[in-house]
This record gives structure tokens, C-alpha cells and sequence, in this order.
């Protein structure tokens, strides 16, 4: 018997099949399966898609699965649960059962061995999540800078390119971003970038500013340091309120620490969240993710039916487990 775990965003979509046992059947791969960014069409179809290919590298019909996990970017409303089963899962599930959520619940249950923890997701954007040891479950954001959301590479990116422009024309600090990022697009003066950037969103987002910022912090810049510390403050208030909502302040869980931005070059930005959690959370348990969301999402199909990972289900997930899937 087996599973089905599915996680998908707006760069790719991953599927799993995984034997009651943990071993990996199959994986399957595919495009963007974002409802939001192409459509519930071909968002469909890049699922059914990835499906199909982790069904025939297991050698299993899809009628045999017991049941199916889908972990979607995109899921954020009461409007996403409604019409992605009906536009997008029942018609290639073919009445098999599933459950679906938020992709950042794939990212939280594949980032540690345990049903519970906290995860806090910083890459373009942020989210968080947890689930305590009661099953109790909580998302905080995901909706966006004009929902509340101060996180995030988009963030550091808006306030680098302000500090830049102001630092040009006298109403900023100096700053090394400004060299930095006149470097990294090859232009001269603010006024040439500005030529190029103000209006392409995706060139901008092609020369990495996050990683300037980092950089820029790392050897001493304060105007870098100020914005890497409106993040941090950000990601812990984030944190905190789901160890208090929770409850989890006297327990001992895994604080998943998910997303680009924390593998930021200056170490200062997780030390920054690390003195403003522990305070009121002293076992949590900092950590980069075990596994790919997939992974997650396929582990939540299998307590769907009553199976808990234990050391005999992750033994046999982590020797059949490809490298690409371990994060």
C-alpha cells in the first residue's frame, strides 16, 4: 500500500509516492502548479502531471493509492479550499481521498521527524506556521507586505533600493549598497539604473539584492545592518506569536528556519533571531529543514491513515530517499 505527497509553488511542482513502510516508491517532477500564477488549467496539469511520473517509476495505478497530500502555494483563503479540490484535485484524483493545504505545512512536517514544531519560511516573501503537540494547528501571514508581511527578499530588496536612491540624492545615509548594486548591474550612476530598473520588477529581482544586503551587513554597513534588522525583528515577533498562540513556550520542538534569506553570509541575522526567541521559547530547537516540502507532504498523508513516522519509517525513507529531496 501507499501514498501520494504533493508539493507545489510558482517554480515547480514535486510528487512523492511512499510505501506504508517509508520506502520512496517514486518521484515525479513538473512545472509551476500555482493556481495564482498560471491558472487552475494548467496548474492541474502540471500536478497530474508529476503524479503520473511518480506513479511509473513505483509501477502503481493511481487507484491503489490510500490517500493523497497536496502542500500548494497559493492555498491562502477560504476561496483556495473551496475551488482548488474542485478545479484542480478531484478531477485527476479519480475519487482517491486527500487532504489539502498551505505549501508552508509540506515545508514544516519534511523539516523535522517530529508531528509538531514551528516553521518560519523567509525567501521572496514569509510564512509561518505551527503545530503543537495537541495537533493544533496556526498559520501567521503569507498574504503579503499590504496584509501585514515585513519580511521577506522582496522587503530587502524595496528598502535597499530606497536607501540607495536616498544615499544618491542627499537624503540618506551613505551607503556600500550603492556601489554594490551599480556593480552587480553593471551601471554607473543611480540615474543609468534607474533607466533599467524602474520599471522591470524582474530585472531587479535578477541581481540578488538580498545577497548585497548580506554582504553589505557582514562588513560593517549600517544602513545593511538596519534593514537585516527590521527582518529579524520581523521573523521573531513572527515566531513568538506562534509559541505563544500555541502554547509551546515550556516545550521542547524544532524551529524550522525555511527560505533563502537565512542562508544569508552574515551571521548576525539568525543570531538577531535566536536572542529574541530563546527569551521566551529556552528549547526550541533552531534548525534548517530535514527534507524537501514533498517529503512533508507525503509524511502528513501517511498519519492521514493512521501510520506514524517512527526510526523504522525514516530508515527506510532515508535510504531510498534521493539526495536532491534532503534539504
Amino acid at each position: 500500500m501507499f501514498v501520494i505527497g504533493v508539493d507545489a509553488g510558482a517554480t515547480k511542482t514535486h510528487a512523492i509516492a511512499l510505501e506504508d513502510s517509508g520506502k520512496v516508491l517514486g518521484i515525479g517532477h513538473a512545472g509551476c502548479g500555482s493556481h495564482e500564477a498560471i491558472g487552475f488549467v494548467r496548474a492541474r496539469d502540471a500536478l497530474d502531471a508529476a503524479i503520473r511520473q511518480a506513479l511509473e517509476q513505483a509501477g502503481k495505478p493511481l487507484r491503489d493509492a490510500r490517500f493523497a497530500s497536496f502542500c500548494l502555494a497559493g492555498v491562502d483563503i477560504q476561496h483556495d479550499m473551496v475551488h482548488v479540490p474542485k478545479e484542480m484535485l478531484e478531477p485527476i484524483l479519480g475519487g482517491v481521498a486527500f487532504l489539502l493545504k498551505n505549501d508552508a505545512f509540506g515545508c514544516l512536517r519534511g523539516g523535522t521527524r517530529d508531528p509538531f514544531g514551528i516553521m518560519i519560511n523567509c525567501g521572496s516573501g514569509q510564512v509561518a506556521v505551527g503545530r503543537n503537540r495537541e495537533g493544533v494547528e496556526i498559520r501567521v501571514g503569507g498574504y503579503g507586505w499590504d496584509f501585514g508581511d515585513f519580511g521577506g527578499g522582496n522587503v530587502m530588496t524595496q528598502s535597499a533600493l530606497a536607501a540607495v536612491v536616498r544615499a544618491d540624492d542627499g537624503r540618506g545615509a551613505p551607503t556600500a549598497l550603492l556601489d554594490l548594486i551599480l556593480q552587480a548591474s553593471g551601471h554607473a550612476t543611480i540615474p543609468d539604473f534607474l533607466e533599467k530598473a524602474y520599471r522591470d520588477g524582474e530585472y531587479v529581482r535578477s541581481l540578488g539584492i538580498p545577497r548585497l544586503v548580506f554582504r553589505s551587513s557582514a562588513a560593517g554597513d549600517s544602513v545593511a545592518r538596519s534593514i537585516l534588522k527590521s527582518v529579524a525583528e520581523e521573523m521573531a515577533v513572527t515566531a513568538n506569536t506562534l509559541i505563544r498562540r500555541l502554547r509551546m513556550e515550556k516545550e521542547a520542538f524544532d524551529l524550522i528556519t525555511a527560505g533563502s534569506v537565512f542562508r544569508g553570509e552574515d551571521p548576525w541575522f539568525l543570531a538577531t533571531i535566536h536572542s529574541l526567541v530563546l527569551p521566551h521559547a529556552p528549547s526550541a530547537n533552531f534548525r534548517f529543514p530535514l527534507y524537501a516540502p514533498a517529503v512533508g507532504a507525503g509524511l502528513l498523508a501517511l498519519e492521514a491513515v493512521g501510520i506514524q513516522a517512527n526510526d523504522s519509517v525514516y530508515g527506510n525513507l532515508d535510504r531510498s530517499l534521493p539526495a536532491e529531496f534532503r534539504s
